[in-house]
């Protein structure tokens, strides 16, 4: 596998993290998950880990970035502390091996939907790139912020009601029980905040997707084990991206309860840094399942993906430096 500088990176972010006792994807998020400045379409995935990540460590307040290339595009110029200040991301797209050409995913699939026999004249191919904050840029138009709404408990509720798994509010701890297909978590009265309820429940239903009727993953695992600490870090990447599109905003207490898994994390990130991106990857599909059955199922499911769902900016841009 060739050297990929954006995974690397973020192996050695989130390993100085865990070391300093910190959990990285619980990190204070900026205002809104980062998104590109031209384009306005938001990044998922490895992308917003570091993204978010860096923002946070670097106290940038605008969730905007772009490429060098966008930026002399538009005429924008670099304040003076932007030096050395840019940040390697992902970009995917597809590669024609024969006219050596790159195409844009939302083209290929066009593309292949007329045309299905060229689907063999084509790779998946992946490029690094540098992006650099908003924060740091001069001449860029002021952010306008855009209200997306969500009514937080009704979205989870609907979660609970679609994807038809028991769940029930009672006893003092907070646990999905893969045999049985349950849920439990205390009374929301026993909660001290709203924050506390919804990250349990987003938690708790991020792991009761993988019951073999829905996402089907490995999740009866021996508590304490290095299996289930990999169960928990999908858990808990998928509830905080959930987390971040409900514009929850991170409290400490929510850390400390699973604070005990550092040590696992720390040994996985170092013995088998691969496992970070299956993780990611996995969290990439529990939240794509959980948003879809946050809509509640007597209306125009379109309608809501559009506002829920904004399409997905690796597939959208390519922007790469010749």
């Amino acid at each position: 596998m060739s050297y990929n500088k954006a995974r690397d990176n973020l192996v050695k972010m989130y390993l100085e993290s865990l070391e300093e006792d910190k959990i990285p994807w619980e990190q204070p998020w900026t205002v809104d998950a980062p998104k590109n400045a031209v384009s306005d379409n938001k990044y998922n995935g490895i992308n917003n880990l570091i993204l978010s990540y860096v923002a946070n460590k670097r106290g940038y307040k605008d969730n905007r970035w772009c490429t060098f290339k966008q930026m002399k595009k538009n005429h924008w110029h670099f304040k003076e502390n932007a030096k050395g200040q840019g940040v390697w991301i992902e970009f995917w797209s597809k590669y024609n091996i024969k006219t050596k050409k790159i195409i844009l995913f939302s083209e290929y699939e066009k593309l292949i939907s007329n045309n299905p026999e060229l689907a063999d004249d084509y790779k998946t191919i992946c490029k690094n790139q540098v992006v650099f904050n908003a924060d740091l840029i001069d001449g860029i138009p002021k952010e306008v912020i855009k209200s997306e709404a969500i009514n937080q408990s009704k979205y989870i509720t609907n979660i609970i009601k679609n994807i038809a798994v028991s769940y029930k509010e009672e006893g003092n701890e907070a646990y999905y029980n893969p045999k049985l297909d349950e849920i439990h978590i205390p009374k929301s009265s026993q909660f001290k905040d709203e924050y506390s309820y919804y990250a349990t429940q987003l938690h708790e239903l991020s792991h009761a997707t993988g019951h073999p009727s829905r996402l089907n993953r490995d999740i009866i695992n021996t508590f304490g084990s290095e299996e289930y600490a990999k169960e928990e870090l999908r858990a808990e990447i998928s509830s905080s991206f959930m987390m971040q599109k409900l514009k929850l905003n991170y409290d400490e207490n929510h850390y400390n309860e699973h604070k005990s898994y550092i040590r696992n994390w720390i040994d996985i990130l170092k013995n088998q840094p691969a496992e970070l991106f299956k993780a990611i990857k996995d969290s990439d599909e529990i939240v794509n399942y959980l948003d879809k059955n946050g809509v509640s199922k007597d209306k125009k499911m379109e309608e809501q993906n559009q506002m829920l769902n904004p399409k997905n900016i690796e597939q959208e841009e390519i922007d790469y430096e010749k």
